[in-house]
């Protein structure tokens, strides 16, 4: 994996559900904001779903793992409950989007980075 990601020193691995409405294009966003903010590194959720060893080993690794959902079906999360990582769930709902009524914008990618805690998270 190379540089490590946040400040404590370790890896933080940061999957957003990345779907295909708006709530997932802003978790998608917020996540590439965060890692270029170095908070952490947007990983691919579709090599964890396919099961692909690269994918899992790297995963294993972390010393962080974030699922960042759009929507209350928590794709994000429950992709990587299934592949039986444990990680610290946001979910954009929480935050007061809703799929379908909220529109990409400048504005919503920072509110959502607003509300992750920059400190160390931990698994739940």
């Amino acid at each position: 994996m190379g540089k490590k990601s946040c400040c404590e020193g370790g890896i933080r691995l940061i999957f957003p559900c990345s779907g295909g409405s708006d709530v997932g294009e802003l978790t998608d966003r917020a996540a590439r904001k965060l890692t270029r903010e170095g908070w952490g590194k947007m990983y691919c959720l579709a090599g964890i779903g396919a099961h692909q060893k690269g994918f899992l080993e790297s995963t294993k690794a972390a010393d962080e793992i974030i699922a960042i959902d759009g929507c209350p079906a928590a794709c994000s999360f429950k992709t990587l409950e299934h592949a039986g990582f444990k990680s610290k769930k946001y979910n954009l709902k929480n935050m007061g989007f809703a799929k379908g009524h909220s529109p990409v914008s400048g504005d919503a990618i920072t509110k959502i980075c607003a509300a992750i805690p920059k400190k160390k998270a931990t698994a739940e």
